[in-house]
């Protein structure tokens, strides 16, 4: 009987409160726009597609970058690269993919934005006809070149997925509430790159070349890049030598010269188009070079005519560049998330273009050891290749000032990562650790492992806080990529005068000679330079099909100047350290397994092999 009377009550006050409820619900809300209202009006519609960019190119400026899991960088902070790394990365526990701190290219990132992508291209026809018809044809025009966008965007995401996961589900109409999960498949890969393909062949004639585009939307040669891109992965030996497990990690019968041939055709339409070129350094004068390479990093647009295209950043509004402050380092209160490893540094050539191992050794007790005939200084940081100098922080390199505290002990704004041991008496009298160490007087816990730190990107006049952030721009495609991808496809069709044209074009641009020796080392050799935290070396490396070469332990170096006062003399030493055990012969790790909920949500789609 209560609950009769508790019912009546109820009743009661709803009919008193609905007409004021009916007053509210027909009014419009403030802060949200009705479908109906976004698509009829080519302005909402355009802001609609515009946040779909925020979502799509997040840039590599996260807290945790691909480069830390490759040989390039090593994972400060322990965000779980280990996981990956070592080989015990599973469905369920798919870390470091999709942790807070990098999940830019991860399945349901994507797939989220996808989802407002195929909402977009479903609706924008309906734009047109809301509006007059001596204006249809001029909207008409605008939501072509928006649909161009959005289909490049929507290819964009793709190829983020299969590079990661192979073959995936081609989603190309919006889920609604209530669809059969039950009835989605897998494509196999060659569908999957098909459609990336043809996707960008469509957004290609709709777009505008990089003069007649708003400045960070997407252009014709941006969409003929990512075909680009996504083709050479296609051609490549993880999915192209014939060995692919299934039909969803790679082509069952390929054609490699076909395969090739289209990577090939594609880089050269993006050449084609005459609107890029490679931005002058100052070669041959190396120190130019340097600096100029350095600089080219610190843009704050896309104007440079070797940038194709990429992400802008404002300092306080919307999406945040912090680049400083994440990889900075921690002498100035910085983070130093990802760290350049001791492989990466090893890897540079010298600057007469020659390996670095046949000038320096690491003996049996860990120490670098000058071998060279040419190059007489111990300190492995002199005769460096240009490049060296503009992307890595090595010990006494020039950087920034140091506040106030810290000015009087380091005046010159050093990156100082030697230990300053005194001897008196035949005894130690002082031991006294770099600024930028992990034993440092400034957040040691910040400090890198390896003993580097990432020139690249950075911004030698900002200091980063979580206030004052960056505002130099994220670069996607460059020309320079585009150019190295030709080369490669050359080289896979066996054209190796074409292919050493484009490598040697990129040397010399950098204040190198041209390359001897092997023609296939010395392309990966520039890949790997070139490309240093670009979002590049991780599928590099993979589609090469090297991980045992590359993910070896990852390596620093220690470094310690000994001043001894009963002799006047003082030596420096420099140590190979192992600051992360990597290495793992299971195969399962070239691709990245589809997360367990989505597999519990859908059993069907075929997970990826060794998961």
């Amino acid at each position: 009987m209560q609950l009769n009377k508790s019912y009546l009550l109820l009743l009661f006050l709803l009919v008193l409160i609905l007409p004021a409820c009916n007053k509210i619900l027909d009014k419009t809300p403030q802060d949200k726009y009705s479908d109906a209202l976004i698509w009829s009006d080519i302005n909402l519609a355009d802001r609609y597609l515009l946040d779909n960019y925020n979502t799509t190119i997040t840039g590599g400026f996260g807290y945790l970058s691909t480069a830390s899991i490759t040989d390039e960088s090593h994972d400060t902070h322990n965000f779980g690269t280990a996981n990956y790394l070592q080989g015990n990365i599973t469905s369920s526990d798919p870390t470091p993919f999709g942790i807070w701190a990098f999940g830019y290219t991860e399945w349901t990132n994507m797939y989220n934005t996808i989802q407002k992508l195929n909402t977009f291209l479903a609706n924008i026809e309906r734009v047109p006809a809301s509006y007059p018809e001596a204006q249809q044809g001029t909207i008409q025009a605008q939501a072509d070149r928006m649909k161009g966008e959005a289909m490049f965007l929507r290819a964009f995401c793709y190829h983020q997925l299969a590079r990661n996961y192979g073959g995936v589900i081609l989603a190309t109409q919006p889920f609604q509430i209530g669809d059969d999960y039950l009835s989605v498949e897998r494509s196999t890969f060659q569908e999957t790159v098909d459609f990336i393909v043809s996707q960008c062949d469509s957004a290609a004639a709709l777009l505008g070349d990089k003069a007649d585009m708003e400045m960070g939307r997407a252009t014709k040669g941006a969409a003929l890049a990512l075909k680009s891109r996504m083709l050479l992965f296609a051609a490549s030996d993880l999915t192209a030598d014939g060995t692919a497990e299934n039909e969803y990690v790679g082509y069952q019968n390929p054609d490699r010269t076909a395969l090739w041939t289209a990577a090939k055709n594609a880089a050269k339409a993006v050449m084609d188009l005459g609107t890029y070129q490679l931005a002058d350094f100052g070669a041959p004068d190396q120190a130019a070079v340097a600096t100029n390479y350095f600089n080219f990093f610190k843009a704050k647009d896309l104007s440079n005519p070797e940038v194709i295209w990429g992400k802008m950043f404002l300092k306080n509004v919307g999406s945040r560049n912090q680049i400083n402050l994440i990889n900075g380092t921690n002498g100035f209160v910085m983070y130093g998330c990802n760290a350049p490893t001791g492989n990466l540094a090893d890897a540079f050539q010298m600057a007469d273009g020659s390996p670095f191992t046949d000038h320096y050794t690491v003996d049996n007790n860990g120490y670098y050891r000058n071998i060279s005939t040419k190059y007489h200084s111990e300190n492995m940081y002199y005769n460096r290749e240009p490049r060296f100098y503009a992307e890595i922080l090595y010990d006494s390199a020039i950087w920034q000032k140091r506040y106030a505290d810290l000015a009087p002990r380091d005046p010159l704004g050093i990156y100082d990562r030697r230990t300053r041991v005194t001897i008196k008496g035949g005894a130690e009298v002082s031991k006294i650790p770099g600024i930028d160490t992990r034993q440092g007087p400034v957040d040691g816990d910040d400090g890198t492992y390896t003993g580097y730190t990432f020139k690249k990107y950075l911004d030698d006049a900002v200091y980063g806080t979580e206030t004052n952030n960056n505002e130099n721009a994220w670069f996607e495609f460059r020309y320079a990529e585009v150019l190295l991808n030709y080369a490669e496809a050359c080289i896979g069709l066996g054209q190796l005068d074409e292919a050493a044209t484009y490598i040697n074009m990129i040397r010399n641009r950098a204040g190198l000679p041209n390359f001897t020796g092997d023609i296939t080392a010395a392309l990966r050799y520039e890949r790997r330079i070139e490309f240093i935290y670009e979002d590049i070396r991780f599928y590099d490396i993979r589609r090469w099909k090297i991980l045992d070469e590359a993910l070896v332990d990852a390596t620093g170096v220690d470094i310690v100047q000994t001043t001894n006062l009963d002799n006047n003399t003082t030596t420096t030493t420099w140590r190979q350290i192992i600051v992360q055990q990597r290495g793992t012969t299971d195969k399962k790790i070239y691709w990245v397994p589809i997360p367990i909920d989505e597999i519990n949500r859908a059993p069907q789609l075929v997970q990826n092999p060794g998961y």
